[in-house]
């Protein structure tokens, strides 16, 4: 094994203990903030393994944690949100051209990271949880397998089961609710 598969590995890893310990958070700036730190672990683990549109889906990650991070809902958060996350796509898109196997790996999630950010922008708690557990993190799963990305991989699965003792925990009505 390269030591640089290990390292990237080693940042997945870091990014999904980071990710975990988010859910810790009690308010919301630090829920979005420890997020985004969590994202800039992956974006480093994508950049090493080749994975470009993850990096970068990662990155903009850490920008909108940074921006939804202060809960004021201003649209201009969410526009520009929404629309660095289709420069990523349309960029590597355009580098993938012709890769067109490669491309719905990243348009998968490049989808829902759009319908999440809106979602998020909202806050409605339950209706982040079912769709991270529906789309979200089903897409970034394939995602993660096809990119090998161990830590990407647990993240995600962990991400599911914290949804569903979420919804035992609180019900589907408590889950509207929940914080983040």
């Amino acid at each position: 094994m390269r030591s640089s598969y290990i390292i990237s590995q080693l940042f997945s890893i870091l990014g999904f203990i980071i990710i975990v310990y988010s859910f810790q958070c009690k308010k919301n700036k630090h829920f979005f903030l420890m997020q985004g730190v969590g994202s800039f672990m992956f974006f480093v683990n994508f950049i090493l393994i080749g994975a470009y549109a993850g990096a970068l889906f990662n990155l903009t990650n850490l920008v909108r944690g940074l921006l939804f991070s202060k809960s004021d809902k201003k649209l201009w958060k969410l526009i520009l949100t929404v629309f660095l996350y289709t420069f990523c796509f349309v960029f590597c898109a355009v580098i993938s051209w012709g890769k067109w196997f490669e491309i719905f790996l990243f348009a998968l999630p490049y989808i829902t990271l759009v319908i999440m950010s809106y979602l998020m922008w909202k806050g409605n708690g339950k209706h982040i949880r079912v769709f991270q557990f529906w789309l979200m993190s089903p897409s970034w799963i394939v995602h993660n397998i096809f990119n090998l990305s161990i830590g990407g991989i647990v993240c995600e699965c962990f991400n599911m089961i914290s949804v569903l003792v979420a919804f035992i925990r609180y019900g589907s009505k408590g889950l509207e609710d929940a914080n983040l």
